[in-house]
């Protein structure tokens, strides 16, 4: 008998009022001025921000591209005890390489 925790199979929901709300906040968005020949020495240039912005906020189907990653990907929830943070409910996708003998990946990302 295994006493590791076992994933929970999770889906992408995203409720569509937290949808609109972020499409709210980017249209209040404020930019500042790009500094002159700046490049990338502050960051990314000032027109891809404004792309960018512009897609998240009319352009992009949130729900088109959620259903994607939910027919395309298993996915899983799983409480691990972490020392100084407490149980915390981990998020992973499983999917095995066509590569025999393929050495195993871990992306960990700190969203909620």
């Amino acid at each position: 008998m295994s006493t590791q925790p076992q994933g929970v199979p999770f889906t992408i929901d995203i409720p569509l009022e937290k949808v609109h709300l972020l499409q709210q906040k980017l249209a209040l968005a404020t930019l500042p001025d790009e500094l002159q020949d700046a490049g990338r020495d502050y960051g990314v240039p000032l027109a891809d921000i404004q792309r960018l912005l512009a897609r998240w906020k009319d352009g992009y189907d949130w729900k088109k591209y959620e259903k994607h990653l939910n027919d395309e990907l298993l996915q899983f929830k799983v409480p691990i005890d972490v020392e100084g943070h407490g149980l915390l409910n981990i998020h992973y996708i499983h999917k095995a390489s066509p590569v025999p003998g393929a050495i195993p990946l871990l992306f960990v990302h700190g969203c909620k």
